[in-house]
């Protein structure tokens, strides 16, 4: 071929490019704005998983009435096939604003739960953030439930996709805080939070860990509020009130 022909295959090479760019562009802003609206009526979508009793009823209670204490709270170990739980609007967010949050169901924590109800949730919610409660207790099944929700990540990428966030709880502090600390605790997951770590950067999601106790409060509000700023789209639009352009 001529250098002319070179000259004229790199320029229309050039043109396609750039026409793609610009369609993958404006497709991303669409998706980032219908994103941004359904996110604003519907409610961000997000689950609470975790072993029996860790708190999950707990801290769903605990945001949908905004509550810094729970010490009379005691609930019943939620049933087999969960229990739905609407949509409600909570201000767990750094500006202070109201945000709408749906997490659908509340789900048990017992093994026979988690192939059913937590892989179902997962599907029918096809969350934005992933919440993830362990305590003191029951290291063995903890891990278990930990390392099948990172199993189920891996396996199920359609309900994966839009996951931003994976949060660690340990939670109820204020039943072992004079006993041990929260870095003891966590070396009993020191397996689980490397494959934590490896699945984060390889999935493209971001992870935090916490402690927290949701009887008093302690580093709950923080873990709740840099969750949700984590897990909310932006808006493109011009003066949508979230800073953003």
């Amino acid at each position: 071929m001529s250098q002319s022909g070179n000259s004229f295959g790199r320029v229309v090479s050039g043109i396609l490019k750039s026409i793609a760019a610009f369609t993958r562009r404006v497709g991303d802003s669409l998706d980032t704005v219908i994103d941004f609206a359904y996110a604003r009526v519907f409610g961000l979508p997000f689950i609470v998983l975790g072993y029996r009793q860790t708190g999950k009823t707990t801290l769903l209670e605990w945001l949908r009435h905004d509550s810094e204490l729970l010490e009379q709270f005691a609930p019943e170990p939620t049933a087999a096939g969960g229990d739905a739980v609407p949509a409600f609007t909570t201000r767990m967010s750094a500006d202070g604003g109201g945000m709408r949050l749906r997490p659908r169901r509340d789900v048990g924590g017992e093994y026979s739960m988690w192939d059913t109800d937590w892989v179902e949730l997962f599907y029918e919610t096809r969350p934005r953030g992933i919440i993830f409660l362990v305590d003191h207790e029951n290291a063995y099944q903890h891990k278990d439930a930990l390392n099948f929700v990172l199993q189920m990540l891996d396996d199920e990428p359609l309900a994966r996709r839009y996951v931003k966030m994976f949060t660690l709880l340990v939670n109820k502090e204020d039943l072992w805080c004079d006993e041990t600390n929260v870095d003891a605790l966590l070396d009993n997951f020191r397996n689980e939070i490397r494959r934590l770590k490896s699945q984060s950067e390889r999935l493209g999601y971001e992870y935090r860990i916490y402690h927290t106790s949701l009887k008093t409060g302690v580093g709950v509000r923080e873990a709740m509020i840099e969750f949700f700023d984590a897990i909310r789209p932006r808006s493109r639009i011009p003066g949508d009130g979230q800073g953003n352009q």
